[in-house]
């Protein structure tokens, strides 16, 4: 088609359906400044800036369906009855993309009564008789019945084209066969029926025999077997659905200010309400491409109209790229941008796994020139860059003195890059790694929307709409087929690269810009310091106790054994415990256990926890044994035999922390994970008691005590709670005295856990269902429990219904701080999914402050210690904890001052408090 592709005689028909259903079922949950959902806007206007690039044709038309009934319901009541409703946060997006596709000089159409697909088959069938060629963009298949020498499909979802020839090769039958092929299989996605049991395999015989529908008809006494029999059953239906599958190509359609073929022109972009759009979106590189259209041109103009496409067809023009091959070299490069002191670009790709560590190439952008470091020309093996053999060129000085300069630096992956530089030994003092960090594209996106996926791959796609290839992590092997692991690779590699360089400054810059100013003083201020302080805790470790664990071991397997044999006593026969079916048929079937009140999974009875917990409640013994069985199991696993085969040769075990990840702002621990060892439970203590102070050190922990019903009181400014908190009263104690209607002094300590359980549900979202269930009462004393909650904090409760109305309105919740949590689902019409987007608005903005409390406390301490020049180091970060390794003789100094300093984190309108514990093991510090 392309040979033939005559830009000023081609119409291009866009099914916009088709498109806006890909794009908001295929593209991440964005969210505009205001909450508002823009997924499909973006994914919708994205594909059609694509399809002008590739196809900058004259004539144009969008065509949508638009809602109500056609003439196919009328003849068939139940066509497309199948289909869910329309999902409301797409609903609120098809105004916003039919104005912007207008706004784009593009034609969209729209025809109560009538479909999409019958307006498209209109307009292709006048303009073929017109003169001209027809390309028709949809993933629909019907639209192969119009398919001939003047008309040919581009299937959106593979890009491919279907001309006469192609619709013989992916449905094995003609275009003019397309009608019969649809009739006898029918439409799931429609709601057709067809012939029953006759696939297209089935179809394409028939017809390959008979030609045409109306002659199997007419033969189908010769057609044996069921096939047969159901096809004899469905003739009185098969007119029917002939009808429902074949696109009309005759309407009339003067009624939608279509007069002429000629009125499909695209016209200049209207500047003003693009740019209105794009603002209030989001959309903020396509915003900034607006000011480098010419409105003289019209949209559909030959030279590319994106910012991304543009950068592509000018960097080599405005960039030279020098790769370094000498010591020297770098050296005067280096001097040389010391002395222009611009900001630089900078990117570090390697990986640093335990069993090879090497480094493939650094990468220093500038404005107008990309300087690169390889592993010695084209070695990419596991070599590494900083080990000063002989085949190798030493750049660790002149590196080292460029990072610590005071050249200002912008990267792509802040925290990866410094994993891999303090792996690689590149720090020479106590010094920071890199000085004056101030921009990284990862944590600016992380904070733009948490929500959202932060690898390059999306960022660059979402915003430059470029393709690259996403970094290898730092931390892990990459998979053997990776082109980061290929030798012959080198030039690939190079040029993925060089793609993240040429953007980074500018794409960074991007997404500061479209931050508020709280989310830019948590960039700033908070994530960005935190990094390098996030490294040092990884690259200190912990040590553990490896006597410990093996003796826990021992243990835990004696034990283990004993409940195995236990649970096959009782179930009366030996099976495979952690099968769920086995374990289903041993409870259910073969021990007749009782079902009231256990939930199914897919017909089957349900053996998880809150199964086997409702069954130990009745006493049954089996149910308490393999309760703790899974415990034990999942404690021997995933900590007694997993952390020791971890550690290095100090006998130290090093997590990873996860600084983009998680939507509230907490951290997230992996590799192996340390903050979700059980601290209440004896095994879990154990364990804890194996994670022990080096030599001739002592750990000092320090944990916020109450800190998210301390954020909720300052949030509510109810005075009843300020005033217990700021008198160090306990809060538990007094919401049970409140509750059970007792002087403090006669507070069981039942009742206080009560009360605490009900202090921290209300922060959760928990209904009155859900108090009853976690307390194992009935919902008339669980509402009494609440009613009177309410009753002693009522701004409490004002403050929840605020919290929740302004998450409706806004789609979001923030921290004290500014950070914001989206809520996508928040005015969903399913209520399971609303509900439990409520549930995580009342608790976001409590957990994502504490959060950010915490993380402003790590920055605190981290400054405190280097201006001291003490030598404790902090070396893990739980939830509400931190963790220090201290020196005997540096015990007092941070007794007397770690508390203070985390503390005074933040200005709330209540007193934090810090519990501070020493002692030589993490247990024992609690």
């Amino acid at each position: 088609m392309n040979s033939s592709f005559d830009p000023d005689n081609t119409l291009l028909l866009i099914d916009g359906s088709s498109f806006v259903f890909r794009a908001f079922h295929a593209m991440p949950e964005f969210t505009s400044p205001s909450g508002k959902p823009t997924g499909a806007t973006y994914g919708v206007i994205n594909m059609l800036k694509q399809m002008q690039r590739k196809y900058p044709t004259k004539h144009w038309a969008c065509v949508f369906d638009a809602p109500g009934k056609t003439f196919r319901d009328e003849i068939h009541p139940e066509y497309k009855a199948t289909r869910t409703e329309t999902p409301n946060d797409l609903i609120l997006q098809l105004q916003d993309i039919y104005t912007i596709i207008r706004a784009l000089g593009i034609p969209v159409i729209i025809k109560p009564g009538i479909e999409a697909d019958d307006i498209i088959g209109t307009l292709a069938i006048r303009a073929k008789n017109n003169g001209q060629k027809i390309l028709i963009a949809t993933g629909d298949k019907d639209f192969a019945q119009l398919v001939d020498n003047d008309i040919t499909l581009i299937n959106t979802m593979t890009n491919e084209l279907l001309d006469h020839n192609g619709v013989i090769a992916k449905f094995s039958v003609t275009p003019s066969q397309i009608i019969d092929y649809l009739s006898l299989v029918g439409d799931k996605v429609d709601n057709i029926p067809g012939v029953d049991k006759c696939g297209p395999k089935t179809a394409v015989k028939w017809l390959a025999e008979y030609s045409n529908l109306d002659t199997i008809v007419a033969n189908s006494d010769k057609i044996t077997g069921v096939v047969g029999e159901n096809l004899r059953k469905a003739i009185p239906w098969l007119k029917t659905a002939k009808t429902l599958v074949t696109i009309d190509t005759t309407l009339s359609l003067e009624d939608v200010n279509l007069n002429h073929l000629d009125d499909l022109i695209c016209i200049p972009p209207d500047i003003t309400t693009l740019q209105e759009y794009y603002d209030n979106l989001g959309f903020r590189t396509w915003l900034k491409e607006l000011t480098a259209l010419n409105e003289a041109t019209p949209v559909v103009a030959k030279t590319p109209d994106s910012l991304a496409e543009k950068n592509k067809s000018t960097a080599k023009v405005q960039r030279q790229n020098i790769t370094i091959s000498s010591s020297s070299q770098l050296a005067n490069i280096v001097d040389k941008l010391i002395s222009q002191d611009q900001t630089i670009a900078l990117l570090a790709v390697g990986n640093a796994y335990p069993e090879a560590k090497y480094l493939k190439i650094i990468v220093i952008g500038t404005n107008n020139s990309n300087y690169i470091i390889l592993n010695n020309g084209n070695d990419v093996e596991n070599i590494d860059l900083f080990a000063n053999a002989a085949a190798q060129i030493d750049y660790s000085a002149a590196l080292n003195r460029l990072l610590q300069n005071k050249i200002k630096k912008v990267l792509a992956n802040y925290k990866e890059t410094l994993q891999l530089f303090a792996k690689i030994a590149l720090r020479t003092d106590a010094t920071p790694l890199i000085k004056n960090v101030i921009g990284d594209i990862t944590l600016a996106h992380y904070i733009k929307n948490s929500k959202q996926k932060h690898n390059l791959a999306t960022i660059y796609k979402e915003y430059l709409d470029i393709d690259i290839i996403d970094l290898p992590s730092t931390t892990s092997k990459p998979h053997k087929d990776s082109i980061w692991l290929k030798s012959d690779g080198i030039d690939n590699i190079t040029k993925n690269c060089l793609s993240i360089i040429d953007h980074t400054l500018e794409l960074e810059n991007n997404i500061r810009n479209s931050l508020a100013d709280a989310e830019l003083n948590l960039y700033i201020n908070i994530e960005l310091p935190l990094a390098p302080i996030l490294v040092d805790i990884e690259t200190a470790g912990i040590m553990l106790d490896l006597n410990q664990f093996k003796e826990l071991d021992n243990v835990l397997s004696t034990r283990l054994h004993t409940l195995e044999n236990n649970i096959y006593q009782q179930a009366g026969s030996v099976f495979n415990i952690n099968s769920p079916k086995q374990l289903q048929e041993i409870l259910f079937t073969n021990l007749k256990l009782p079902t009231i009140g256990i939930k199914k999974n897919t017909n089957a009875y349900s053996t998880d926890e809150e199964s086997l917990k409702y069954l130990e409640e009745q006493g049954i013994t089996i149910a308490t044994a393999l309760l703790e069985y899974r415990t034990l199991g999942k404690l021997l696993n995933t900590y007694v035999n997993k952390l020791p085969l971890l550690v290095d040769k100090n006998h130290r075990v090093h997590t990873t922390f996860e600084q983009a990840l998680v939507a509230s702002g907490r951290l997230s621990s992996s590799s192996p994970n340390l903050q979700n060892i059980p601290i209440k439970s004896e095994w879990g203590r154990k364990i804890r008691q194996a994670f022990i102070a080096s030599p001739n050190t002592v750990l000092i922990c320090a944990d916020y005590s109450q800190i998210e019903l301390r954020i909720l009181a300052h949030l509510s400014n109810d005075e009843n709670l300020i005033i217990a908190f700021n008198n160090n009263q306990d809060i538990h104690s007094i919401t049970a005295s409140e509750i059970f209607h007792k002087p403090i002094t006669d507070v069981s300590k039942d009742e206080r856990r009560y009360a605490k359980t009900i202090n921290f549900s209300l922060l959760y979202g928990k209904t009155v269902f859900g108090l009853a269930q976690e307390l194992n009462i009935d919902r008339i004393t669980a509402k009494a429990y609440i009613d009177a909650y309410f009753a002693k904090y009522p701004k409490i409760k004002q403050c929840l219904e605020h919290i929740k109305q302004f998450a409706r309105e806004h789609g979001y919740v923030e921290t004290v701080f500014g950070r914001r949590i989206y809520l996508p689902n928040i005015n969903a019409t399913n209520k399971i999914l609303r509900e439990a987007e409520e549930r995580l608005a009342l608790n976001a903005p409590m957990q994502g402050t504490s959060a950010d409390i915490i993380k402003i406390a790590m920055c605190n301490l981290a400054k405190w210690l280097s201006e001291k020049q003490l030598k404790s180091k902090l070396i893990l970060q739980v939830h509400d904890e931190l963790i220090i390794e201290a020196p005997q003789d540096e015990i007092n100094i941070i007794e007397n001052n770690l508390a203070n300093i985390m503390a005074n984190a933040a200005n709330l309108s209540v007193k934090m408090a810090v519990d501070v514990k020493i002692a030589s093991n993490w247990d024992s510090a609690h």
